[in-house]
């Protein structure tokens, strides 16, 4: 079938990574109107956190199975099903008690919505044949949801009540569940098998690509998590300090963008985006690096907008790289395997870099060191991927029917040249 066909897949892969970005910066886009709502202090807040995270954890890889098994079409309504019900249930929540299974449920809708969202990128028949030039063209809508999420809960804070805000929320992520019910999809699912999975964690795209989303989400959350601490640190108010934080997800949008329409039209992400994420990586560790040495809010900002845009294609791309070589079969448990081991980056390196600017004269800036060294590993991880990654799923018969048609072209040519 051609795209047109998928025209509703398409806009469920789209509309599953904007619901991603949504849930997954709600918590914080409310964290001051639930905390006074509950009557809890910053303690308990956490704990909703680690809530969610810890259900991001389970439920991805729940979800990579879900996929495998049953298809695209079951994951998403899922994840928008999971995702809008647990809004609802925290603008509803009257108790801490019923606040944290929100929170539960808000883990299972978010990595349902991922793995819906992201598996189907990775699919030839939506946006692009190259599967990373598709998921950095979709995973733009991620950084639209993440930008929305403080954005539309602010406005709408000023005209309703803290329940209505949630509710409205909700609704908008019941919108795409109609896409999910009435599209088309590209096969999938009916195929999972527990032995193939297993398979899996000793291929080389799996760990490697694994390997390099822990840097890699170690980087954004904790950048994401003290961008606005690192402005104050360096004269900036906590206006600005906003600001900023919303021009790195911006940066970010732009970023997978210009990748997608750009870097993608004349580099193949999916054979060759290793060595594009090694290059990204190296600039990277230099620019984090020199935030230690800042002390203006120009240059601050500057450097914050240009993390975000080096961020931007590092994600998307290391997905497609494994969709490329990754069995259509078992590509939903794939994923949920590299970003479940990605996830371990994100409990560790914020914390240690929180906990390294508490030291006596300590700033944040002084932890900057600890982000700096973490690219540097990716750098070293995105090398190794460049010799150890196995060519994409597809690229060697196609070589061989080249190959077959130049040896049919050369010997067509040879017997018409000695024909009498």
């Amino acid at each position: 079938m051609d795209q047109q066909s998928y025209l509703l897949a398409t806009l469920v892969a789209v509309t599953s990574v904007f619901g991603l970005g949504l849930s997954m910066f709600m918590l914080g886009s409310v964290k001051l109107r639930l905390t006074e709502k509950l009557n809890i202090d910053n303690a308990q807040m956490g704990k909703l956190f680690s809530v969610y995270n810890f259900s991001n954890l389970v439920f991805v890889l729940v979800a990579g199975i879900v996929c495998d098994q049953f298809g695209y079409k079951t994951v998403a309504v899922g994840g928008f099903l999971a995702a809008a019900m647990a809004m609802f249930c925290l603008g509803q929540a009257s108790s801490y008690t019923l606040a944290v299974l929100a929170c539960l449920f808000l883990g299972v809708g978010s990595m349902f919505m991922n793995t819906a969202g992201n598996t189907l990128l990775g699919n030839p028949n939506i946006l692009y044949e190259d599967p990373g030039r598709s998921a950095n063209m979709g995973n733009v809508f991620f950084g639209v949801g993440a930008f929305c999420a403080p954005f539309l809960t602010a406005l709408l804070f000023k005209k309703t009540s803290f329940n209505n805000t949630l509710t409205v929320m909700a609704v908008i992520l019941l919108i795409p569940l109609i896409f999910a019910i009435a599209g088309m999809f590209p096969p999938a699912g009916g195929n999972f098998s527990a032995s193939a999975a297993a398979a899996l964690i000793g291929q080389s795209q799996i760990i490697l690509c694994a390997l390099a989303l822990m840097c890699y989400i170690a980087l954004e959350v904790s950048m994401a998590g003290w961008i606005t601490t690192y402005m104050t640190s360096v004269g900036a108010d906590e206006t600005k300090a906003s600001q900023v934080l919303s021009f790195f997800s911006v940066a970010i949008m732009a970023g997978r963008l210009f990748t997608a329409l750009v870097i993608g039209g004349f580099l193949n992400l999916a054979a060759h985006g290793q060595w594009f994420v090694a290059v990204l990586a190296v600039v990277a560790a230099i620019v984090i690096y020199s935030m230690r040495t800042v002390n203006n809010v120009g240059t601050g900002t500057s450097l914050v907008i240009l993390i975000g845009l080096l961020f931007a294609p590092m994600f998307p791309t290391i997905a497609g790289l494994m969709f490329a070589r990754t069995d259509p079969s078992v590509q939903g448990t794939g994923f949920s395997i590299i970003f479940a081991i990605g996830l371990i980056g994100a409990i560790f390196v914020p914390a240690y870099m929180g906990k390294i600017s508490s030291g006596p004269g300590k700033t944040i800036k002084d932890s900057m060191v600890v982000a700096a060294a973490v690219a540097a590993i990716l750098v070293v991880i995105a090398v190794i991927m460049g010799f150890a990654l196995p060519e994409p799923l597809g690229a060697a018969p196609a070589a061989v029917e080249s190959a077959v048609e130049s040896a049919v072209d050369a010997a067509t040519e040879a017997a018409g040249s000695v024909a009498p």
